[in-house]
């Protein structure tokens, strides 16, 4: 159980719409990409600042009616890709990110991902590690220890 204590922040930072063919007839699909940050305490009240990234692709379907034709629980409808102009996804660009974000459950997958790298366990830095020319680098193995 994490014992972090902070704030979360959340930003896209990556939107970028692509065009479904070289004639630019139609948006196909949009690449979002989102930040968090945190800055707060670990469990040892030690000041802790931290972020991940995360992005991903989505596409535009329309479900039509399609009789006889059940797919995942809706019996007939199908899905089928779309194209959206540009105008429309400029107008919708922050409720088409945001649903996607939230369909993925971003916001918890990336405050996951900052509070393992906090709990996570700290290399020591100052241990005398074996230095050398391989294979004398390291202690040799004795078969007897184990």
């Amino acid at each position: 159980m994490s014992h972090i204590s902070g704030d979360y922040s959340y930003s896209f930072v990556r939107l970028e719409p692509f065009y479904n063919n070289s004639n630019e007839t139609g948006i196909s699909s949009l690449v979002v990409g989102m930040n968090c940050q945190f800055s707060g305490v670990d469990q040892q009240s030690n000041p802790v600042v931290q972020s991940a990234y995360i992005d991903g692709t989505t596409g535009f379907v329309e479900y039509v009616p399609t009789p006889g034709f059940p797919t995942s629980g809706t019996t007939g409808m199908a899905p089928v890709p779309i194209n959206l102009t540009p105008e429309y996804v400029a107008a919708n660009i922050s409720g088409i990110a945001n649903a996607y974000a939230s369909d993925q459950y971003w916001c918890h997958v990336l405050s996951g991902q900052i509070s393992s790298k906090i709990e996570a366990p700290v290399r020591d830095n100052s241990f005398p590690y074996p230095t050398g020319t391989p294979p004398n680098v390291f202690p040799p193995v004795d078969p007897h220890d184990m």
